[in-house]
């Protein structure tokens, strides 16, 4: 990869000395195409807006996200290109073990101080690995995912670099894990943690062995992994969920907590942090959590109703009636900024009015909008709220409607052991809706598994029209992303055959439609749509 006088750079760093100072090292080297921000908040709008070759972020970015939790809600928001060098300026020593851990880490980092050459270096060496993985990243950018990793798995066997075979390896796992081969992601991790102790690779082993069920093995690598890297913030979390999904709520809390005091005036932290003590049941420390977000993020442009809408649910369930009423008129100034607002305005409502012992009319609300609940713009968090008020309202007055509205949410949302963990915790104390949320997770887990059994058989076409029925009865995105991925392949198996795939190519382009549009997996079925056929929209 050459750098030149069109390279494009973006600089993210709070300072504008060290701004202007990054920004005239390049301009020494001809590179002039760069633009500079101050925060993540601004850095995430630029690197939605526009494709940058090289990012140069600093680590510490004051309030809100550092340049690490940054770098990785990009990469899994699908909004980084893979050709995208990133290289971490910090002047943090303990950065190395972060990175070291890091399951999504940057090109480089250098520590500074520095020198303008140590940066070209470090540039040119982050540009060659990039070559290196280029061929896959072309074959990602066509949609092509196992093309991609087969490709990785050939360079990784090809190379003499230790470091270019690891890279290699490492994309591969990454990109098996999004396709739903973890047995294949697993081996790989343990393959390379029998040659020596790779923090990410344990971390991949941990998130693999959890969703399968292995929770006390997935705990133990966590604690492993915080003992060596004390700062790796996505340890304590998973840690803290795998012992939410088995029921140890308090013991959670205390683990989010200590992720809290690494980073106390992280936004994005103290959110998460209030919103699962929330969850958990303990809804006084959630509001106490959720006051210092609202009170650090308040003048920043990250900052949303969300967390207002957290601090309401909160208030109302510790019974603090005093706030509800203006923390109610401040969200519906803001309606236009949540998604699904008609429904998360009701459902503040109906929680303002049990806070208030007017049940009546909190059921009145719920009623009003539980069709929503089907709607494209809900999201999870939308129906988690709204069931959090359903299962509140008196049972002689509700009759099922909870463990009604509680089936329907777990079919649409209930994609794995988190999201299951979560609508259970917010039902425990609703029997009939406990159980509607257990038996909707064991039919999509029943129905996927046929579909797998199918398509396993040769019965291709057989399978994806069985997942295409269920994402149309369900709404539920995993069923939704692997019934296209199925009928992708029947289009593209008919097509080879020169035979008619119309219909199939209409059900595709209908789940396309759905599902959203800036999901990378959802870009590259559009691409291989288009690739089958051209005119397409």
């Amino acid at each position: 990869m050459q750098f030149d006088a069109n390279t494009t750079v973006l600089i993210i760093e709070d300072s504008h000395t060290v701004r202007q100072g990054l920004r005239t090292m390049l301009s020494m080297a001809g590179i002039t195409r760069s633009d500079a921000v101050s925060n993540a908040s601004e850095a995430r709008n630029r690197l939605r807006g526009k494709h940058y070759e090289v990012v140069l972020c600093d680590y510490n970015l004051g309030e809100g996200m550092d340049g690490q939790e940054l770098l990785e809600a990009m990469r899994k928001g699908g909004n980084l290109p893979l050709s995208t060098i990133w290289i971490m300026i910090t002047g943090e020593r303990h950065y190395e073990r972060v990175v070291a851990a890091a399951e999504m880490a940057p090109d480089d980092y250098i520590l500074k101080p520095f020198a303008s050459q140590l940066l070209l270096d470090r540039m040119n060496l982050a540009g060659q690995r990039k070559t290196f993985l280029a061929p896959a990243h072309k074959l990602l950018a066509q949609g092509k995912v196992e093309q991609s990793i087969q490709v990785l798995l050939q360079l990784a066997r090809e190379t003499q670099n230790p470091q270019y075979r690891l890279d290699a390896k490492r994309l591969a796992a990454e990109l098996l894990v999004n396709e739903g081969r973890q047995g294949e992601a697993l081996s790989i991790y343990q393959e390379l943690l029998t040659q020596r102790v790779i923090p990410w690779a344990k971390m991949g082993v941990a998130r693999i062995v959890a969703e399968q069920g292995e929770s006390q093995e997935s705990n133990a690598l966590l604690r492993e992994i915080i003992a060596d890297a004390p700062r790796y913030t996505d340890a304590y979390d998973l840690l803290a969920q795998n012992l939410i999904d088995d029921g140890q709520y308090q013991t959670a809390a205390v683990v989010l907590e200590k992720a809290v005091a690494i980073s106390p005036r992280n936004f994005n932290r103290l959110k998460s942090c209030g919103t699962a003590l929330l969850r958990c049941g303990d809804p006084t420390k959630a509001a106490d959590y959720l006051q210092r977000a609202v009170e650090i993020g308040r003048n920043n442009n990250f900052f949303g109703p969300d967390v207002l809408v957290d601090l309401l649910q909160a208030y109302s369930e510790s019974g603090q009636t005093q706030q509800l009423d203006r923390l109610q008129a401040e969200i519906a100034g803001r309606i236009d900024e949540l998604p699904g607002g008609k429904l998360t305005m009701a459902v503040c409502r109906a929680m303002t009015a049990l806070a208030q012992q007017r049940p009546s009319d909190a059921l009145s609300q719920l009623q009003g909008v539980a069709g929503e609940l089907r709607a494209r713009e809900t999201d999870f968090s939308s129906a988690q709220r709204f069931l959090s008020a359903a299962v509140r309202l008196p049972a002689e007055l509700s009759n099922e409607l909870p463990q009604q509205w509680g089936h329907g949410i777990a079919l649409r949302f209930a994609d794995g052991r988190h999201e299951l963990g979560t609508l259970l915790e917010i039902s425990h104390k609703h029997e009939a809706g406990h159980a509607a949320i257990e038996n909707a997770y064991e039919t999509l887990q029943q129905e996927s598994n046929k579909a797998v059994e199918l398509a396993g058989n040769g019965k291709l076409e057989e399978a994806a029209a069985m997942l295409y029925q269920l994402s149309q009865e369900t709404l539920n995105e995993r069923i939704s992303m692997n019934a296209c991925a199925l009928l992708l392949r029947t289009c593209e198996n008919l097509h080879k055959a020169n035979r008619d795939f119309a219909e199939a190519q209409r059900q595709v382009q209908r789940l396309i439609d759905w599902l959203p549009e800036d999901n990378e997996r959802v870009r590259g079925f559009l691409r291989r749509l288009h690739a089958l056929n051209p005119d397409c929209e």
